[in-house]
């Protein structure tokens, strides 16, 4: 399995290395550990973060985004949640 590292998730993702050091901070997503210095990541990380972008977008705060995974990290949207917030 090919893992990317830090740099390749920032570039695929949008997002500056320092706010996926910060979700990771938060449990919003998990390293499997580094080769050298630099992160490395499952390939599904992009998969995640592009959720937790739709969450942000339908105006969920990031102490709420976790409410969209399952405790295995599975999407579990709670619908009326997202009705609430877009309304």
């Amino acid at each position: 399995m090919k893992y990317l590292d830090i740099g390749e998730v920032a570039k695929k993702s949008g997002l500056q290395a320092s706010a996926l050091r910060y979700y990771e901070k938060l449990g919003l997503i998990s390293s499997i550990g580094r080769k050298g210095l630099r992160r490395q990541y499952k390939q599904d990380v992009l998969e995640k973060l592009t959720l937790i972008n739709l969450g942000r977008k339908a105006g969920l705060s990031l102490e709420e985004v976790p409410s969209m995974f399952s405790s295995q990290g599975d999407l579990a949207v709670d619908r009326d949640m997202l009705t609430h917030k877009a309304n």
